[in-house]
């Protein structure tokens, strides 16, 4: 199922930054941007943004409650590394910025790196083993992404990433 264009933004995107997608038929979700991305050894994606998307329907755009329900427990899928392009589209609209508090964060980010065939956290650093939610080192190909939004709303779980595959 396709995700709705929305009226596309342009903008500087920030940690904390608050955004919906609306897949086909399932109302509202909301995003968060946790890290904006940069050049040097802590990080490979310059310009890229690690997000989550939460498994919080809404009719609004506004959080209800606020953010107190966008909180790691209600994640819909693994943290995933997106370029700005989905907003400047409208696939995602940044609708509030909260400032993130560390209870906002999963406790250790776990990205599978096909590169190394190891488990890295979201600086390229390489962790002792997987965590979960555990998603792909990648930036995330817009395609993958709605399929896995379909899957996660349908209650299809895909395979997870590892070392063996």
């Amino acid at each position: 199922m396709p995700l709705i264009r929305m009226k596309g933004q342009r903008r500087q995107h920030q940690p904390g930054d608050i955004f919906v997608l609306q897949p086909e038929g399932h109302g509202l979700r909301f995003g968060r941007v946790v890290k904006t991305g940069q050049s040097g050894p802590e990080g490979r994606f310059p310009g890229g943004l690690l997000a989550y998307v939460y498994d919080v329907p809404a009719e609004v755009e506004k959080p209800d409650p606020p953010v107190l329900t966008l909180t790691p427990d209600r994640l819909l899928l693994p943290p995933f590394f997106a370029a700005p392009w989905p907003w400047a589209k409208g696939y995602f609209r940044t609708v509030e910025h909260e400032v993130l508090k560390p209870a906002d964060l999963l406790a250790q980010h776990c990205f599978f790196d096909p590169a190394r065939s190891a488990y890295a956290d979201e600086n390229d650093k390489v962790i002792a083993g997987r965590t979960e939610p555990c998603g792909i080192f990648a930036l995330a190909n817009f395609a993958l992404l709605e399929s896995q939004v379909d899957d996660a709303l349908a209650g299809r779980l895909a395979p997870a990433p590892s070392p063996k595959a």
